[in-house]
């Protein structure tokens, strides 16, 4: 008897072990090939402006980038243009206008040594809003029914290039990020920049504290999504002149140590970033926990300008209910995690 319970024991573990192998493979096939940066591309100025800070020679400069090529980045410095320091989009955005930001980036262009003199591309606090379960496909592969629902995102951006700590069950989520140029009121919708972001979530505490009593992302979602390093931004902050054509244009690619995990259209989040934004407002009153502090998404009078909206990540996430028991499933020191998009450029962030 005591046999058998044994071998039964063995098969359940195996089994565990086996089903663990088997939802944590990738859904691709493809590797990454090339420079990261290879063959991506930069917004036609007659669709948007592609602006970015330059972090080289102390203090931060605004610059405009026309192209990518080989050698650098094509790049319009929109301080040296005006003869005044700038050194954040929104600000230049607020000051000038986006039609004297487009006259200057057609004067021409200099060429950049690399990406890698490019830092966060805008000035922002700790306090954002995220949207989950936004892709009907990831809803699908984490279980999460009834909708889309909205988490406050409690971190601080970080470079395009910064380390994320290691922690329990780190996960990845590649995104859209859009930001308001002026503040959203009630009755007052505002228009959006986009940059690319990576929502790392810790899922140990987002499991662990969740209260299925209580509406999704009040609990749970802000002890794991937030802290320090949890979202790199790209380097790039594109201004269309169309947002939902932009959106449907950008395809989102995120790899781990080379291999393809994530894959999809921006164009197939259900929430778009202004019912995202509407439905903060509307949610302004209701209770957000973290431990025993009680958060609000929102001011009621307005969402203001520089605030983050993370619009949700498509399927290919590392999270499974059947793999929260296991580490090993998760994010690893030394692991690379690499997000690319056309018109939005590179994140490269490594577990550390």
């Amino acid at each position: 008897m005591k046999r058998w319970l044994v071998v039964a024991a063995l098969a359940m573990v195996l089994g565990l072990l086996v089903a663990n192998v088997m939802l944590t493979r990738p859904a691709f096939e493809r590797e990454l090939e090339g420079a990261p940066l290879a063959g991506l591309a930069v917004l036609p100025l007659d669709k948007g402006l592609t602006l970015a800070r330059l972090t080289t020679g102390g203090a931060a400069r605004l610059v405009i980038v026309r192209g990518v090529a080989p050698e650098g980045l094509q790049i319009v410095d929109v301080g040296a243009a005006l003869a005044r320091p700038l050194d954040d989009p929104l600000g230049a955005i607020e000051l000038i206008g986006l039609d004297r930001l487009e006259q200057i980036a057609r004067t021409g262009a200099q060429t950049l040594a690399g990406y890698h003199d490019l830092g966060v591309p805008l000035t922002a606090g700790a306090a954002h809003i995220g949207a989950g379960t936004n892709y009907t496909a990831h809803a699908e592969e984490t279980g999460i029914e009834g909708g889309v629902f909205l988490f406050p995102k409690l971190s601080a951006p970080t470079a395009w290039n910064a380390g994320v700590a290691r922690r329990g069950r780190l996960d990845y989520e590649a995104e859209l990020c859009a930001v308001p140029l002026t503040a959203i009121l009630p009755d007052r919708p505002a228009p959006f920049g986009y940059v690319l972001c990576n929502d790392f979530t810790d899922r140990w505490p987002l499991v662990r504290d969740l209260d299925f009593d209580q509406p999704m992302g009040t609990t749970g979602f802000p002890q794991a999504k937030g802290g320090p390093g949890m979202m790199p931004l790209g380097a790039f902050f594109v201004v269309p002149r169309d947002g939902a054509a932009f959106r449907e244009s950008v395809t989102l690619e995120l790899f781990v140590n080379g291999q393809l995990r994530q894959s999809s259209s921006a164009g197939l989040m259900i929430w778009s970033p202004e019912k995202i934004a509407a439905q903060a407002l509307e949610a302004c009153e209701q209770d957000y926990r973290k431990g025993d502090e009680i958060l609000r998404l929102a001011d009621c009078e307005s969402i203001p300008a520089a605030t983050i909206l993370l619009t949700g990540t498509p399927e290919g996430v590392l999270f499974h209910p059947a793999t929260i028991w296991n580490p090993l499933a998760y994010l690893q020191t030394g692991d690379e995690v690499l997000v690319r998009a056309d018109w939005l450029g590179v994140l490269r962030n490594r577990v550390e």
